[in-house]
């Protein structure tokens, strides 16, 4: 499912047509060889022995930075981007807020403890 979220996730970006119900021809080609090449590199590193453990803690380490500054700009475009009728008012806007801010604070607080385990 990751492999599958993932290639969905790329080919949207990329304006291609993503997903399995596309029959495999030239349109769809490139969802269907980004989504084998995402089996083939997970293949390989099982086939690799590299230690899956480690390689999740450092994934979960680096989303742990990433996170803040995802939710931040995420939270600025709402303020500035979005017209004012779709923004967040009120009390919404201060419990969105405060619980982004929480879960930043919080994924940089586990950085420290994490890191020990590299």
């Amino acid at each position: 499912m990751v492999a599958l979220a993932g290639t969905w996730g790329l080919t949207e970006v990329l304006g291609w047509p993503h997903s399995l119900n596309e029959p495999f021809n030239r349109k769809s080609a490139g969802f269907y060889l980004i989504y084998i090449g995402a089996h083939v590199i997970g293949a390989v590193l099982v086939l690799a022995n590299i230690q899956l453990v480690d390689l999740a803690v450092t994934v979960e380490v680096i989303n742990a930075l990433l996170v803040p500054i995802v939710l931040g700009f995420l939270l600025l475009l709402e303020a500035k981007a979005l017209p004012d009728k779709y923004r967040m008012h009120g009390w919404y806007r201060v419990i969105a807020t405060t619980l982004c801010l929480l879960v930043m604070a919080f994924g940089l607080y586990m950085v420290g403890p994490m890191t020990h385990l590299w």
